[in-house]
Formats: structure tokens, sequence, C-alpha cells
């Protein structure tokens, strides 16, 4: 027998400082307050969210509600599209940097829970990033080079220290230990062959902070049917230091930043190369990157 509820929560507890099982508790009070039914997911240890088979014993009607950072709010989009979960999703959110929620406009606003009873919705392009053993979702984006190498300094030895102010401060320090990276990019049956230090490819414009666009962009659109690939090639190391500099801390160009817009890339090198989605450090070059036919709705503070 099918057991239905409104909403499917999930909850990842290891966000943040106690604000997750802080703002569980909070919620499902809030939920039971206004005679809505939930069923709870609780994420007490690492976890592959996306790969969390769905519940055949129950259905959700109303929307999948996420506590977490960035990317727990990934894993939830790539949990709810592998299992042709049809509701939209909702963010709650208690990670480090939230740089998802604070993009798409989802933060709560004064802490109330009552958007996730009106209903309002925004729909959202997805990107999917396929590697060799594995398949990934993106809301913001995947990068490399000087974005995979920054956030593992963040991950590594900052995170939980400066809280957002950990980005920043990692970028800054890798501006200084950019490094040459060959690599192939495939797209719309082109081929590029080209040495970079820092490639993004983008489906929102990240806010981070006001004073630290990262990726200004005013062209990249979340809803616009393409992704934006942006890269500072590696002529020299003043080249790259100057246009990595001014594209991601001011958000100018000069002519040092290359576009190239489409709805799939390849990509591929002969020396190793990680990659970072959504601000989580995962698998390695070569992969394939292509909007995913269907979007995602969240509901909307």
């Amino acid at each position: 027998m099918v057991e239905e509820f409104d909403f499917q929560i999930i909850a990842n507890l290891l966000a943040g400082r106690g604000e997750a099982r802080e703002k569980l508790e909070k919620l499902k009070k809030f939920l039971k307050d206004n005679g809505a039914t939930f069923h709870t997911l609780e994420i007490i240890k690492p976890t592959p969210i996306s790969q969390i088979p769905k519940d055949g014993n129950i259905k959700i009607n109303k929307g999948i509600i996420c506590l977490g950072g960035d990317g727990t709010v990934s894993e939830t989009i790539g949990y709810v599209l592998s299992n042709g979960i049809d509701t939209p999703v909702a963010v709650i959110p208690t990670g480090t940097a939230n740089i998802i929620a604070t993009t798409l406009g989802l933060g709560l606003k004064k802490g109330s829970f009552d958007f996730l009873l009106r209903g309002g919705t925004k729909e959202i392009d997805i990107g999917r990033a396929e590697y060799l053993n594995e398949k990934d979702y993106f809301i913001l984006g995947l990068g490399l080079g000087f974005e995979e190498n920054f956030l593992k300094i963040t991950k590594e030895k900052l995170k939980g220290k400066l809280g957002i102010f950990s980005y920043v401060f990692a970028a800054l320090a890798e501006l200084f230990s950019l490094k040459r990276i060959p690599i192939k990019i495939k797209a719309d049956g082109t081929e590029i062959n080209i040495n970079i230090c820092s490639l993004t490819i983008l489906n929102l414009q990240p806010v981070i902070l006001k004073l630290f666009p990262l990726f200004k962009n005013e062209k990249v659109k979340g809803d616009d049917g393409v992704l934006n690939i942006c890269h500072v090639e590696y002529k020299n190391f003043f080249h790259a230091l100057i246009g990595t500099l001014f594209f991601h801390i001011f958000g100018k160009k000069f002519g040092l930043v290359k576009e190239i817009s489409g709805k799939e890339f390849f990509l591929e090198s002969p020396t190793p190369v990680g990659t970072q989605i959504d601000g989580e450090l995962r698998g390695g070059l070569p992969v394939r990157i292509s909007l995913n036919p269907k979007g995602s709705s969240f509901l909307v503070p």
C-alpha cells in the first residue's frame, strides 16, 4: 500500500554548525501546525543523495524540501531527476556558503516557511556532467583549473573557520599558483586545443558576495536553454594572472577571457584534471557536459 505525503524532507544534518538540526525541528513544527504531512530522510553520514532509490511505498504530492548547503541541493536535484519525481524542490539553506539559494533568490525571508504552502515556483535549467564512471547534475556550473584548485584549499584548510570568506581568501591565494592545463574542447562540431589556467561552464551567474562577483557575466541565465563556457588562456603567468584576476574578482574581461555558448560540450586533457560542480569536488576529465532534457522547478519564498 502506498502512503501519501505532502512533502518529503531531505535534511543533511552534517551541514552548517548544528543549524540544520535546529531548522529541521522548526520546519517539522511548522508543517504539523499547518496540517501538512511529511516524510523525513535524515543524512547523518556522508551519503550520495542522488543515488538513493525512490521509496516505492510513498508518494509525494507537493514538494521535496532540501535542508543543506550547495552540495546537498545539487544532490537533491539529482535524486529528483534520477527517480523521475515530478514535484518542485524547496531549499532551506543551512550550509557554509549557500550560493545556490542566494543566486536563485531562495533565501528564507525572516526565517519564514510560509512559502512552502503558497506554491509559487521558478523554473531553472539543469546541467548534466557525465564522467567515465559517474553522472552528476548541476545548477550553477562546473569548473576546473583555478576554480577546482581554490575549492580544494577551501575544503581542506579553511571551510568552517571563516565561513563564506573561506572562498574569497582561498581564491586570492590560488591566484599566485596558477598552472598551465592543456585541454581539448569539443562543441557543435568544432574542436579547440588550448592551454588554459581557468575554465568554467556556467548555467547561472553565481552570487557569492556583492563585492566579489567571481563570474560576472550578464549573458548567463538559468532559463535560456544554453550553457556558457568562460576560459582564460595560459600564454604566460602574467597573462593568466591578469585574465583570472580581473574576470573573477572584478568581473572584467579586457579581451583576456574567451566565451563559447552551446547545449553540449566534451572536455578532455592528456594530464589528470579534476573538476568541481556547484562547489563540491567531483570527478576528473574526460567529461561530457550538457543540459538535462528536463529542468527543475523550485518553490520560491
